[in-house]
């Protein structure tokens, strides 16, 4: 719509009335000299005579400032155009946020963390079996059974830390975590021990004991990667979330490890170790519902055969894959 103008020295002009007729704000009002209204939830306001309009916190120059004349306030055509098109385009950047969140919202994110990787080896098997190479062929298998099994379901999005023999810090892995907004951090690792290293056998799940939140993650400098608890209660940290303590967000990590211990001792011979509590960094640190699965112990050379065997490697992988599912089912995220 058109709307009515006056020239004042070459300059073009609405009126005030004419500019509440076009952009119908939600409120408006006058006190002598000054002027406000809110326009798409944006308080506009400015005095006559003057050329500062303050929109919000922002501050624009007029390059004339409106003036009174007989009665009927007249405002620059040409600012004041801009000024509502940025509001009206700002409004628009942010239904488009607010419509990417709730699709976010809609999606469920896991994560799949194959341990360590490329120079970092993790723990060596008698036989020359590298840890980094099972926790990598494990998850991959894992995620294409997810895929497989859960196709039928968009809303979950499958995602590795890694997909091939590279490097991440903790704190890499942490982050991408966070930035991919996931439910679920899924870690994957293979057991060692530094005693009856011949004889030790079993899997274990392990979820966190507490979870934080810091703006800059600490730097992990021991050399097995992994951040313990008695080395992350020493750190001098801030900003602990509490409600994510007192939330079901521990709870949650616990019900899948359990989940994990389940589905394991029905396809693995070894001993059930359990579901434990401990502080690894990748635990605490992430937000999210998180757990970190030692699937057998490396430095057992019997344990090591069994690893190097790609069908074992495979039925550990679907057993993962069955404990994710039936967590995915008594959530509610996906049917019975």
């Amino acid at each position: 719509k058109k709307l009515p103008t006056y020239i004042i020295k070459n300059q073009s002009y609405i009126s005030l009335k004419s500019l509440l007729e076009a952009i119908n704000p939600e409120s408006w009002g006058k006190i002598e000299d000054r002027v406000f209204l809110i326009y798409n939830g944006t308080e506009i306001k400015f005095r006559i005579g003057t050329d500062i309009v303050k929109v919000d916190k922002r501050t624009f120059i007029l390059n004339y400032p409106p003036k009174e004349i007989e009665g009927e306030i007249l405002i620059p055509l040409n600012d004041f155009s801009s000024i509502i098109s940025a509001i009206s385009e700002n409004k628009k950047e942010k239904e488009k946020e607010e419509i990417k969140k709730s699709e976010r919202k809609k999606s469920y994110i896991i994560l799949i963390d194959p341990g360590h990787g490329g120079k970092d080896t993790g723990a060596i098997g008698n036989f020359g079996l590298k840890e980094k190479d099972v926790n990598l062929d494990v998850s991959l298998r894992l995620a294409n059974y997810l895929h497989r099994n859960l196709e039928k379901y968009p809303c979950i999005k499958i995602f590795l830390t890694r997909n091939r023999d590279i490097f991440l810090t903790l704190e890499q892995r942490v982050q991408m975590a966070k930035d991919l907004n996931a439910n679920m951090f899924f870690c994957v690792h293979t057991n060692s021990s530094r005693y009856n290293r011949n004889r030790a056998s079993g899997f274990e799940t392990y979820y966190p004991r507490s979870k934080e939140e810091v703006e800059s993650l600490p730097e992990v400098t021991n050399n097995e990667g992994i951040l313990q608890d008695e080395e992350i209660e020493d750190t001098a940290l801030a900003g602990i979330l509490q409600d994510l303590n007192t939330t079901n967000t521990i709870e949650e990590s616990k019900i899948l490890a359990e989940f994990v211990q389940e589905n394991l001792a029905e396809r693995l011979l070894t001993p059930d170790r359990g579901a434990r509590q401990r502080n690894f960094y990748v635990l605490r640190y992430t937000p999210m519902v998180s757990i970190l699965v030692e699937i057998g112990f490396i430095c057992n050379p019997n344990i090591e055969l069994n690893l190097r065997d790609a069908e074992v490697r495979q039925a550990i992988a679907e057993s993962l894959g069955n404990a994710i599912i039936e967590y995915l089912k008594s959530r509610k995220i996906i049917e019975e």
